[in-house]
């Protein structure tokens, strides 16, 4: 692997701990800032300006936002290559997942992984093969055996695993999505009536909610999304309550994709 393919040290990740997951969250350059296409294709304009895969944590920490440090070199590299090197980037990413496993089995947990940590990527949907020798390195790793062969996705391969994801792409939650793959929808300020009929389905939608979680968002019930990134175990037709991540969703008060209760006194003059 030419770059590290999961975090498993952020804040969010290390909270999975304390419900018996080791969360590993894959994170590459989002949208068309690696020059490679557009890893995020349903994304609104105010959700590319706050989003937390370039402007929080670690990524977060440049004097503008032109600058990239390591953090952003590294998923530049990664999005390059998944989308330059798509067979061997699956092959990393199957690696990086059976090492986690092994991680995950060593601290005694269950592995959780997410795929799209920053991109909206429909990894249902890309198929990798396996063959005798990488099948013998993932067995190894794993401590289980896996087969030679063609899978259908990253979740067919890993099948033990638990995958969750978020989108906003809404097609994707009517899609027969493997057993062992939890999506949930997320509010981009321009998508709420995908986010409506997704929870009169039953799906669960991530909203950003700017000064505390109200009670209820649009007449449903509204869960503490920030006490874990373990998704797949919510209770299903809510909305998950986020705080926002990074300087400018902080302070965005204006686009729609952040969800304020209460006006800011500069907006109220």
């Amino acid at each position: 692997m030419k770059n590290r393919i999961y975090s498993t040290d952020s804040a969010k990740a290390a909270k999975a701990q304390g419900f018996g997951y080791l969360n590993a969250i894959h994170y590459m350059a989002p949208a068309s800032i690696a020059g490679v296409g557009n890893l995020c294709p349903k994304a609104s304009a105010a959700c590319l300006a706050a989003c937390l895969g370039w402007y929080s944590g670690h990524a977060g920490m440049v004097k503008t936002d032109q600058d990239r440090n390591s953090v952003r070199q590294s998923r530049i590299d990664k999005a390059r290559r998944f989308m330059k090197q798509r067979g061997a980037y699956l092959w990393d990413m199957a690696l990086a997942t059976a090492l986690a496993y092994k991680k995950a089995r060593k601290l005694k947990l269950k592995l959780c992984a997410r795929a799209n940590g920053s991109t909206d990527i429909s990894w249902e949907g890309l198929a990798l093969y396996i063959d005798e020798k990488q099948a013998r390195i993932l067995s190894k790793h794993c401590g289980r055996k896996i087969k030679a062969g063609q899978y259908a996705s990253l979740f067919a391969l890993f099948s033990f695993v638990q995958w969750v994801d978020y989108t906003k792409n809404a097609a994707r939650l009517y899609r027969a999505l493997p057993s062992n793959y939890s999506l949930t929808l997320s509010y981009s300020g321009t998508n709420q009536a995908d986010c409506l009929k997704a929870l009169q389905a039953g799906h669960n939608v991530a909203v950003v909610f700017g000064d505390g979680l109200p009670d209820s968002w649009q007449g449903f019930r509204v869960i503490n999304g920030d006490s874990h990134d373990l998704r797949h175990l919510d209770p299903r037709g809510v909305v998950v309550g986020l705080s926002p991540k990074g300087k400018k969703a902080k302070t965005d008060r204006e686009s729609g994709f952040v969800v304020w209760s209460k006006p800011s006194l500069a907006l109220a003059a």
